[in-house]
């Protein structure tokens, strides 16, 4: 009994000590999205675990702690540079997050000592892009609206307190200025010319040159206005306008350039309802970033499943609220995605991206776990090369995030693991034109994460590269990739042709000639049946449709008074017409039906036997009241003839779907066909019920909206009878209950 009883303590002691133990995982999930909107979880791109914890001001070797900081970014060599608005202050740090500067007072280039007030934003040149090879630090010192400019050699090499400044931007001057100046966040490019975001400006970005010179605004977010809001916008003056555009209008709150030159803008102020639409549509007049050339136009690729804008799988009221943007290697970019608890659900997220708009991964969650953030205000990457044991230089991307806990700023440091290092060494290999090299890269991403679409996408195009267009086309396939898919498929396409061209040619002939004799057919079989006296037979009723599209005045008139048409003939042609929807649905060509979505006959017939039975009913009831003279047995058969064009262009745009990669020819085709049907519908419905022109287009609009309201009622009726089924179902059911 004693042997037992140490046994079991020894195990509650082993287990007690397996629950205590920290986990190795993250303190987040890292995940991408589906084509679907889903989110598909993936190995962790950054790692904060090898942090034993947050970079504080003493670990920083700050005398007096960072209040709320507002910005941070690094420079080429990895120093790290942070806005500290509440100290009056910017401070930097060496590559390893110990103090090197703080900077509260500078010397003008007049010579005057001067006091920052407040400075928010940051913004360095690389030396290694500048025309002069010359690094610049530049201050937005916000209540004093000077930007200040200092040689970042000669501030880091300060020793004893005494900083220069190089020269002082005043604030801009000019007419087109109608709101307070505020500087808050800026960027300056490879030119020199200063970009400018200034609190609440609706105008856009200032802009000025090197030396201060004000040269205009670009980039205005635009503002979707109510059909009523713009007329009343016309009789307001002048003044009220402006005061409008104030209140409506939307200001930015953060800006970066990239090594090319083009502004990254993020806008954490736009209409939620807005912006949720954006997520599908990628609208970029709503996103909540943006990618400007030099002249405010809008150059971002967005060829990702969704918007460049965070998160996806997310209701109206909670979408991503964009506190900044960096710039990474290879064309690749993050953004932070930072809602507070006022917000609605508070979220802590970095979202990266590629040049090509495509989701690579996303990570962070909000709380109180390393890696976890609770107010972030600012995040950048810190490029920093590493000497491993052998000597071999690498390249490291950290990224740096500042979190505001208890009143106080801290920094924390996430590292890239090797399932990043593999993302960015595989696009670096697609920049260069390594594409061989490439296939080796993204197939070990797959084997790390066989979700990542963005992999089989890279494998595609480098086997396009290769002229495997075949293999290309099935790794594009699986990653729903249907522009550069349209382009394999236009090779194989080419190639085929080109081997069976004599043949294509025949078959195309041949149907042109059989289609030709088959109207010849038609044509002497309808004239042969205008002669018959008596019933027509089911095949002649058929085939007088042939007639009746070509010929639509004296054919519809035939069709109820020489009884032409009948019910069961009328009938097969909606049949055919529904058949054509479901080969539509199940037929269709790659490019034109990605996701591989397919319907059933059930759903078509209701899809086609509704809306012609609803505009059967919805035009008896008015024409029965409005002196029509067509019953509802002639209505229906003059409908249901008019739709006989239409199966011919849905079949042959289907077929040609799986043979043209463009879709204009299919949307034409298909539009023609709706045309020819709505045409032939319009002058079946003025021949049928014998009224004039304007009586008839008034009758079509009234059925229109009539069918509307069939439709509410009925939607309205079969809300109420499951209500009242459901009370007594409730009611038999509590009734059984009682008396069992």
């Amino acid at each position: 009994m004693r042997k037992l009883s140490c046994i079991l303590a020894i195990v509650l002691v082993l287990c007690s000590l397996f629950v205590l133990v920290p986990s190795a995982e993250e303190a987040y999930d890292t995940y991408t999205y589906s084509i679907d909107g889903e989110k598909l979880l993936s190995p962790d791109a950054y790692s904060a675990k090898d942090t034993n914890k947050p970079i504080t001001s003493k670990e920083m070797g700050l005398d007096t702690p960072l209040g709320k900081a507002t910005d941070i970014i690094t420079d080429q060599d990895g120093n790290v540079y942070i806005a500290d608005p509440e100290n009056n202050r910017f401070v930097i740090l060496d590559k390893n997050y110990r103090v090197r500067q703080v900077v509260s007072t500078y010397t003008d280039e007049n010579g005057a000592v001067q006091s920052f007030s407040a400075p928010r934003g940051l913004s360095i040149t690389d030396s290694n892009y500048t025309p002069d090879h010359r690094s610049q630090v530049y201050v937005c010192d916000a209540n004093t609206k000077k930007i200040v400019c200092f040689e970042r050699e000669s501030l880091l090499a300060v020793t004893d307190g005494a900083y220069r400044a190089e020269k002082t931007v005043l604030e801009p001057v000019s007419e087109l200025m109608i709101n307070p100046y505020k500087p808050i966040a800026l960027a300056v490019d490879k030119y020199g010319r200063i970009f400018v975001v200034s609190e609440g400006e609706f105008q856009g970005i200032i802009v000025m040159s090197n030396d201060g010179e004000f040269t205009g605004f670009i980039g205005a977010q635009k503002v979707t206005k109510s059909l009523l809001d713009q007329i009343w916008g016309k009789l307001l003056s002048v003044e009220k306008k402006q005061d409008e555009a104030r209140n409506t209008g939307t200001a930015y709150c953060n800006i970066i350039v990239d090594t090319d030159g083009f502004i990254f803008v993020t806008n954490d102020s736009l209409q939620a309802t807005e912006q949720f639409a954006a997520i599908t549509s990628k609208e970029a007049t709503h996103s909540p970033v943006k990618r400007l050339n030099s002249s405010g136009d809008e150059i971002m690729a967005r060829n990702g499943f969704f918007d460049c804008g965070g998160e996806v799988d997310v209701l109206e009221d909670s979408v991503s609220k964009i506190r900044d943007v960096a710039v990474g290697p290879e064309g690749t970019w993050s953004i932070l995605d930072d809602r507070s608890e006022s917000d609605g659900m508070a979220r802590s997220r970095i979202f990266t991206y590629n040049a090509n708009g495509d989701l690579l991964f996303a990570f962070g969650d909000r709380g109180e776990q390393i890696g976890s953030g609770k107010d972030y205000t600012g995040f950048t990457y810190q490029h920093i090369v590493r000497t491993d044991k052998n000597g071999n230089e690498k390249d490291v991307y950290n990224i740096l995030t500042l979190d505001t806990q208890n009143a106080k700023s801290q920094i924390t440091v996430f590292s890239p693991t090797p399932y990043y290092e593999q993302i960015i060494r595989a696009h670096a290999l697609q920049n260069s034109h390594e594409y061989e090299a490439a296939i080796d890269v993204w197939q070990e991403i797959l084997k790390l994460n066989n979700n990542f679409d963005l992999a089989y996408i890279g494998i595609g195009k480098a086997l396009y590269s290769q002229q495997k267009y075949k293999e290309s086309m099935d790794m594009l396939a699986a990653a729903y990739e249907t522009e550069q898919y349209a382009k394999a498929f236009g090779e194989v396409r080419s190639d085929i042709i080109g081997r069976f061209l004599p043949l294509v040619i025949i078959g195309i002939i041949a149907l042109v000639v059989l289609l030709l004799k088959f109207l010849g057919y038609a044509k002497k079989l309808n004239k042969k049946t205008a002669l018959k006296v008596g019933r027509k037979s089911y095949w002649e009723e058929l085939i007088y449709s042939f007639h009746l599209i070509f010929h639509p005045f004296d054919g519809f008139w035939d069709l109820r008074h020489e009884r032409r048409g009948s019910v069961r003939a009328a009938t097969t042609i909606l049949g055919i017409t529904i058949l054509a929807f479901f080969y539509q649905a199940i037929g269709q060509g790659y490019i034109f039906n990605p996701r591989g979505d397919y319907s059933t006959v059930i759903l078509q017939v209701t899809a086609v036997l509704v809306p012609v039975l609803l505009w059967c009913i919805a035009n008896w009831c008015l024409t029965t009241l409005f002196d029509g003279e067509g019953r509802f047995r002639d209505i229906y058969i003059a409908t249901c003839y008019s739709l006989a064009p239409l199966p011919f262009f849905v079949i042959l745009s289907t077929v040609l779907s799986n043979i043209f990669s463009d879709g204009s020819i299919i949307n034409l085709l298909i539009s023609f066909g709706y045309v020819w049907v709505a045409l032939l519908l319009f002058f079946g419905m003025l021949v049928t019920h014998n009224y004039t022109m304007p009586k008839n287009i008034l009758m079509i609009l009234c059925t229109i909206v009539a069918m509307v309201v069939i439709m509410f009622v009925a939607i309205l009726f079969s809300t109420l009878l499951i209500k009242v089924a459901s009370f007594v179902i409730a009611i038999l059911t509590e009734v059984f209950k009682r008396l069992a």
